[in-house]
């Protein structure tokens, strides 16, 4: 398998802290200044970050940066398997390309009752007070998967369960841990709202344009971490 771009920039940050070029508790550089020395995307090096943060080899303060931890053989085992996984925007640049789709094509020839199931399963997310339980975050999978099988195309649904299942990955928690808020979860509710009412409306382009909204702001809350 191709080594992903993000386990590039890690592992050769691992080796420069490891040959000493970042002692522990210092200071990586800037995310645009290591985008710019790698010559890759800020998201690259964001992912390449948490894979590290996730492998115990660096943590990463609010607002602060990414500082070097002591570290041993150990993390080096570790950060190889949190590489193993897709890195969060890998999945939300792929959600991006397929859901937006799935919306379009439900809008403009979903039956009567596809629409219906779909406006249930937003009315039973939204139902759920949004709280950080397990019960809030499967509702709003089951909505996305609902529009996904409205659909019609079963290698929508496929990909789309493989996608959300990379949610309970190292990469993504770790990311996800950092960011997570009752704000969050409200923005969720209300994007989910505005989809399913232009799906009822069965406008077509303006479904496609909503979901891209949801997801363009999962990508920058990726980039506010």
């Amino acid at each position: 398998m191709a080594t992903k771009t993000y386990q590039r920039v890690a592992n050769s940050l691992e080796s420069d802290i490891r040959s000493g070029k970042f002692k522990p508790m210092s200071r990586l550089p800037p995310e645009r200044e290591l985008a710019s020395d790698f010559e890759v995307s800020r998201t690259t090096v964001r992912e390449a970050l948490l894979a590290l943060e996730a492998a115990r080899i660096i943590t990463i303060k609010d607002r602060s940066g990414a500082y070097v931890l002591p570290i041993s053989d150990e993390e080096s085992t570790l950060l190889a398997r949190v590489e193993s996984t897709p890195g969060p925007h890998e999945v939300l640049q792929l959600r991006r390309l397929i859901e937006p789709e799935a919306c379009f094509q439900v809008a403009m020839s979903g039956s009567d009752a596809i629409i219906a199931d779909i406006v249930a399963a937003y009315e039973a997310n939204a139902a759920v007070p949004p709280d950080d339980t397990p019960e809030f975050h499967q509702s709003v999978r089951h909505y996305h998967m609902t529009i996904m099988k409205g659909a019609g195309n079963s290698l929508f649904v496929e990909l789309m369960d493989y996608l959300w299942e990379q949610k309970s990955g190292p990469l993504w928690e770790n990311w996800y841990m950092g960011t997570r808020s009752r704000h969050h979860r409200q923005t969720t509710i209300a994007n989910n709202r505005e989809i399913t009412e232009v799906i009822v409306a069965r406008r077509p382009q303006a479904a496609r344009t909503a979901m891209e909204r949801h997801i363009d702001g999962m990508v920058s809350r990726f980039l506010s971490y």
